[in-house]
């Protein structure tokens, strides 16, 4: 069986406060239940948990751009996207997309034959796809449209458990630093303001 990665272990638990004791948690809990709400008493202070699920600043989504379909009646071809969550991975050596994403989209893929050694040991690679995309503008320009990008991708084999869509790794990022810095920058200024 294999073993859960150890920050898939962390999300799941739950921290508890060594300073305090269950008597002061049942007082507390007690006085938020009453039905006249939080107590009124200037001074004191209630320490309101709350489990929230953070953001990843490094998940975002891409638009991919599937081939164009021929409209029969009008004679011009009509372009499609779709959103995936992709991973921007600083420590990923190239762009990878699971599976299950390259499946559902019907994408054209070319054969390659080659591993990937990760932590988690090797894993056989067998095809990879260009994608083309682009990401949601965020500008206050009305007219400006979002940039659009164009590269490789290894498709993983149907048995990984992938946890993203896609991961795009340092090549691109490196390429992209600008673009790169405004997705993670944009996703921190929602992460605050939640």
């Amino acid at each position: 069986m294999a073993r859960k990665p150890i920050l898939d272990q962390l999300r799941g638990s739950s921290i508890v406060r060594s300073f305090q004791t269950e008597v002061e948690k049942q007082s507390r809990a007690a006085r938020c239940d009453n039905s006249e709400g939080p107590s009124k008493r200037l001074g004191e202070v209630m320490l309101m948990e709350e489990k929230r699920k953070r953001l990843n600043l490094f998940v975002v989504l891409m638009f991919i751009h599937l081939e164009p379909k021929k409209d029969q009646r009008a004679g011009h071809h009509q372009s499609t996207t779709t959103p995936r969550r992709v991973l921007l991975d600083t420590g990923a050596d190239f762009n990878l997309i699971s599976d299950d994403a390259h499946t559902e989209l019907d994408l054209t893929k070319q054969p390659y034959k080659g591993r990937v050694h990760s932590i988690g040991g090797y894993t056989e690679l067998s095809s990879t796809v260009i994608l083309q995309w682009h990401f949601r503008s965020y500008s206050s320009e009305a007219d400006q449209s979002s940039r659009s990008y164009r590269a490789p991708f290894y498709v993983l084999p149907p048995d990984s458990e992938a946890k993203f869509d896609c991961i795009l790794g340092r090549p691109w990022i490196e390429e992209n630093w600008s673009d790169f810095v405004t997705l993670v920058e944009h996703n921190r200024r929602k992460e605050t303001a939640a």
